[in-house]
């Protein structure tokens, strides 16, 4: 039976079909790191807090609405149990120093993790595409991981490419957001899915056309009716799965607890 060190804490409901898929995650990226699974017994302990009443994080950081700040705190709290804590939301890591101010429980940085794999894919040198929402986009929370850990790096958003606006909202926020977008769980259905991930497959197509070697897919909604692979020839990197993997190596002992 492996010895699992550390009990994992999710930060949840953001949106609540994200987390579902990071727990698949989770289970697959043990099983990976393990070698397989046998038992139940196998798997890692986590503790999940949901709260899908969380404020709106792209309306927080556009539209200036109420912040999610709070909400965050208290769904950390919440993880008496847990370790060391993890957001599977890409834009609230716009937040994420606010959140650790307040909380005594650490928590991994999934865009520092994302980036840290995203460079060692294309080089220090590399052009790094990111499919994300838009208030992810506006923070600036991905280019600045990257610029930081290689400052010569391209970034290349929908928001740098011409009409690039238009793009975003049309190909990108439309299928997240939008009437029976990904986030109203519309994708279950197979049809759905096909036509949600049409636009997003298109965007990935214009990134690659402006020069990125590799797209992040920034938003945890994204994988959801895109997939976490490839578009046409197109690496994908899923920060989702960058970072279960991370968890699993900090709850395994392999990595230190995040400060």
């Amino acid at each position: 039976m492996p010895e699992w060190k550390h009990t994992i804490g999710i930060i949840g409901g953001l949106g609540p079909y994200a987390h579902i898929e990071f727990e698949t995650l989770l289970l697959s990226s043990a099983e990976k790191a393990l070698g397989g699974a046998a038992r139940d017994q196998d798997y890692p302990s986590w503790v999940l807090s949901s709260m899908p009443k969380t404020p709106d994080r792209t309306a927080a950081l556009l539209k200036g609405a109420v912040s999610p700040v709070d909400a965050l705190v208290r769904s950390a709290e919440r993880l008496t149990e847990a370790d060391f804590a993890v957001i599977p939301c890409n834009t609230a890591h716009a937040f994420l120093s606010g959140i650790r101010a307040r909380v005594a429980i650490p928590i991994l940085d999934m865009i520092q993790a994302t980036a840290e794999r995203a460079i060692s894919h294309v080089g220090k040198r590399g052009s790094i595409g990111v499919l994300a929402a838009s208030g992810t986009l506006q923070s600036g929370i991905y280019t600045s991981w990257i610029r930081r850990l290689a400052p010569d790096a391209n970034v290349i958003t929908p928001l740098e490419i011409p009409g690039g606006e238009k793009l975003q909202e049309e190909l990108v926020m439309e299928p997240i957001f939008g009437e029976r977008g990904i986030k109203s769980g519309a994708f279950r259905d197979p049809d759905r899915k096909e036509e949600l991930a049409e636009p997003l497959r298109e965007a990935t197509r214009t990134l690659a056309r402006a020069g990125a070697e590799i797209v992040l897919t920034a938003c945890t909604e994204i994988p959801l009716a895109l997939g976490r692979d490839y578009v046409d020839a197109i690496p994908l990197l899923d920060p989702m799965a960058v970072v279960a993997e991370e968890c699993v190596a900090v709850a395994l002992g392999r990595r230190p607890l995040p400060s």
